[in-house]
């Protein structure tokens, strides 16, 4: 086993781990940027719109069913936007960071069962285990913040 090109892998799935975390944190700004301005607009709107609501409603529900009236119909709005702010789905990016650091895993586990450490072949069962707990744990870690 060259131990150049293990430190090489390694070097891999940790710039695909930060490839990702970029990517996330990219996607996170972008879609609050987004949820942002379009809440800020849409409450722009439902102001006007519930002005000209009530004063037309106003006559024929009531002083008191005009008002819950409309805050029923505002909350529902207000879900549907957060509904629609749920779906959106991450960008080609994470895909890419993940395939990286998968490609790098497997070419490290690769490397470690073909070639002999120090001699024989009972190293290479201590080391990838080691390995693949290591690299579980990454992923674990990076499922658990998302």
């Amino acid at each position: 086993m060259n131990f150049n090109n293990l430190s090489r892998h390694i070097r891999l799935i940790v710039r695909g781990e930060l490839l990702m975390l970029q990517a996330k944190l990219a996607f996170a700004m972008k879609r609050s940027a987004f949820v942002g301005f379009a809440l800020l607009f849409a409450g722009l709107g439902l102001v006007f719109i519930n002005m000209g609501l009530f004063a037309w409603l106003s006559p024929l529900w009531g002083p008191v069913w005009t008002p819950a009236g409309l805050g029923l119909i505002n909350l529902a709005l207000a879900g549907l936007a957060l509904a629609i702010a749920a779906i959106v789905k991450p960008g080609p990016d994470m895909a890419l960071a993940e395939e990286i650091r998968n490609m790098a895993a497997e070419s490290i586990e690769t490397e470690v069962r073909s070639a002999p450490l120090m001699g024989g072949g009972s190293m290479a069962g201590l080391v990838l285990p080691a390995i693949t707990t290591i690299i579980g744990a990454m992923a674990k870690r990076h499922k658990d913040k998302s």
